[in-house]
């Protein structure tokens, strides 16, 4: 999935897909947002990223300790987007429905 997919115009802003969401949250954690965070929110918000890693690992995704180095370095381009994409696609649709719902808690 290219990136323009992953954050897709509708008009009044974007469709995010869930692997949108979850390079917005790594942003927010390992980016300069972290410093305006509570400990609880980035407490939160790692523990999602570390359900979807964790998930794409089980069903076969080879390069999760790849993926989390990027993210660690809040690096960003094609090949995060590429690659998180690809772990959400492992992570499976559920479990990409039960991060995304934790989300709104």
């Amino acid at each position: 999935m290219s990136a323009q997919l992953m954050f897709k115009p509708n008009g009044d802003g974007y469709d995010v897909s869930p692997a949108g969401v979850i390079l917005i949250i790594a942003g927010m954690v390992y980016g300069e947002d972290r410093a305006t965070m509570s400990r609880a929110g980035i407490q939160k918000f790692t523990r999602l990223i570390d359900d979807v890693l964790s998930a794409a690992r089980t069903n076969g995704y080879p390069h999760e300790d790849i993926l989390r180095t990027l993210l660690a370095r809040n690096e960003s381009g094609p090949r995060m987007v590429e690659m998180m994409q690809a772990a959400c696609d492992a992570a499976g649709s559920a479990t990409m429905d039960t991060v995304i719902g934790r989300m709104r808690q």
